[in-house]
């Protein structure tokens, strides 16, 4: 194992470490190192790197991909750069972990609508064929490329 270069100064860390969760002493479950999960988080969002190829130094890359989804989600990322407004070199850091953060979000809603629309497809399909199986509900019709399909034809 080599040595990771890390992005962050001790003088920022020192700033951003009594704002984030999972600190030792926190309610709940505490991260194991939260300095080494910033930097596998500011490899990735500023080397462009992947997750799956994260370094070995950082630990495994599931297990930091899943933390930063749940910080994510919980708008720990936005909550940190409100706290530091005045720190201009923080702020680009944390704005580059934001768009990462958004552009994730983007991409798992967008993955999760494409598989309800495979299953609402399916249940239209069956249903129109006459097979014995639950039609697609009102409120999921009304949110799929089925139903827009389907009702542009109708209305053609």
């Amino acid at each position: 194992m080599h040595k990771i270069n890390s992005v962050l100064r001790d003088d920022q860390w020192e700033k951003l470490e009594p704002l984030l969760v999972g600190r030792p002493g926190d309610s709940g479950m505490c991260g194991r190192d939260n300095r080494l999960f910033m930097e596998a988080v500011l490899w990735v969002a500023l080397k462009a790197g992947t997750w799956s190829n994260l370094a070995p130094e950082f630990g495994r890359w599931r297990t930091s991909y899943m933390r930063f989804r749940r910080w994510t989600k919980a708008d720990v990322w936005r909550r940190v750069a409100e706290n530091l407004v005045d720190e201009h070199e923080l702020q680009v850091i944390l704005q580059a972990i934001i768009i990462l953060g958004d552009e994730h979000t983007r991409l798992n809603t967008e993955r999760s609508i494409r598989r309800d629309n495979v299953k609402i497809y399916g249940r239209a399909l069956a249903s129109a064929a006459g097979a014995n199986t639950k039609p697609p509900r009102a409120d999921e019709l009304s949110s799929s490329w089925v139903w827009l399909v389907s009702n542009d034809v109708q209305t053609s």
